[in-house]
């Protein structure tokens, strides 16, 4: 009763100022939505929204320049407070409410600071971090008891420095051997091994993975690193060269990884498992029902001024969001992770590929709540992996994207609450100018704008 009462006064006030100070108020063609007057963007329309408001009362820009022009007529004045002021009280639907989820990927110490973990359970909806750091996972979930974590490992790399070596290196059948015998090391790591997944490895590396879960409930699942389908085409090196692997071993690996992964979830049941298998979507789809893809459209290792991953004969990097729109389709989840090189060093054109990547995401996804945006890793630059516009509620897809008429490489899609336009081109090519919805844009290449309705 009282929220009703103060809401029919807030009405009341607006309406005088309307009736006081405008007497030629226009007349408009469409009423604006829920969405539209919920203008801090927190699902319910309330005190808030007025004092958001108020900060703007009498600035101009062009139409629907801020979200206090409600009526976008480029004025924000007191009529658009009388909108607000009609749903006073009533709650946005979630759905149409929704955003893209927010994963944080957070390796080596920085899980030790109190203040990172804070961070973390504020920002973001999953974290992936190291299995060893039990406590400070439990003290995230603890933080944030919606969050859902992901424990780290690799499921073909063995480390001396593993608390568990002196057992799994007893076991010499579990190994890679080269064609002369020896323990095959991936280049750039001196103390691991590659094992081989056809093996009482992947038994033992199962139940590795059930134990963590079962003794420490602050894990939902594994994240699943080291899943090549192709040990050459997905790029591994080793110190030795591939005519020192067996034949059988590079003819059989994909078989025998697809093997080793449904073991793996099998054993682990209905906990998650996110496979970090590139292009590679048969693992999502007959297994995890969850696909994660590192360096998606631009990774952390392209400067800022390359354009990135799948511009190679990928069509600009559409063939990437069509994969991963398959699997969203089918309801699988569907996670990435974009960055920049020196991302601290170039911050504005970082953030420029931050908007890129993520608008090239959303053209892929079906339900927001099975999709996960990560940028960079934790460490890695300033933003810590987050950045505002990564809460923008765009809610429900309206539809696929679309190539925008009349231009080159612009695709759009829409959704409820905003339309998200990318000029996939490449870099050195001229900027587009293109309309969506009433509203004239120009997008240099490989850059993204996220249009509020």
């Amino acid at each position: 009763m009282q929220k009703q009462q103060i809401g029919r006064g807030i009405k009341a006030v607006v309406l005088i100022l309307v009736i006081v100070g405008l007497s030629n108020i226009p007349v408009f063609a469409a009423t604006p939505t829920l969405q539209q007057c919920d203008i801090n963007n927190d699902g319910i329309i309330n005190i808030s929204d007025f004092i958001e408001m108020n900060k703007y009362i009498g600035t101009t820009g062009t139409a629907g320049w801020i979200k206090s022009d409600v009526d976008k007529n480029g004025v924000v004045q007191v009529c658009d407070m009388m909108f607000v002021a009609n749903h006073y009280g009533e709650t946005v639907n979630a759905i149409d409410n929704a955003r893209i989820q927010k994963l944080s990927i957070a390796y080596s110490s920085v899980m030790d600071e109190p203040t990172n973990q804070e961070f973390i359970a504020d920002h973001f909806d999953m974290l992936n971090c190291p299995v060893s750091y039990t406590a400070d996972a439990a003290s995230v979930k603890d933080l944030n008891p919606n969050i859902k974590v992901i424990g780290y490992y690799d499921s073909i790399m063995m480390s001396t420095t593993y608390s568990d070596w002196s057992v799994v290196s007893s076991h010499e059948d579990w190994f890679l051997h080269d064609t002369s015998g020896h323990r095959v090391q991936p280049s750039g790591y001196p103390t691991n091994y590659i094992m081989k997944p056809n093996t009482g490895w992947s038994s033992y590396f199962a139940q590795r993975c059930k134990t963590l879960l079962t003794s420490n409930p602050q894990f939902d699942g594994i994240f699943l690193d080291g899943v090549p389908t192709d040990l050459y085409e997905d790029g591994l090196i080793f110190t030795v060269p591939y005519t020192k692997i067996p034949t059988d071993v590079t003819t059989n690996w994909g078989t025998w990884m697809y093997n080793h992964i449904q073991n793996i979830k099998t054993t682990i049941g209905s906990h998650l498992l996110f496979p970090n298998a590139y292009k590679h979507m048969l693992y999502s789809q007959g297994i995890s029902h969850i696909h994660f893809w590192e360096n998606f459209i631009h990774g952390r290792s392209k400067a800022y001024n390359e354009n990135g991953y799948g511009t190679d004969g990928w069509n600009y990097g559409l063939l990437a969001v069509d994969l991963l729109h398959d699997q969203a389709e089918l309801g699988n989840i569907i996670a990435v992770n974009s960055g920049c090189a020196d991302a601290s060093a170039h911050p504005t054109q970082a953030k420029q590929w931050m908007l890129f990547t993520y608008a090239c995401f959303s053209f892929a996804v079906v339900d927001l709540n099975k999709a996960y945006y990560s940028w960079q890793f934790y460490d890695s630059d300033s933003t810590h992996g987050y950045y505002s516009e990564m809460d923008m509620k765009l809610g429900q897809p309206v539809g696929d994207y679309y190539h925008v008429s009349g231009t080159a490489q612009v695709y759009a899609r829409q959704f409820t609450n905003y339309y998200v336009a990318a000029n996939m081109n490449l870099l050195g090519t001229g900027s587009v100018t293109f309309t969506i919805n009433g509203v004239t844009k120009t997008l240099a290449p490989r850059t993204a704008v996220f249009i509020q309705k």
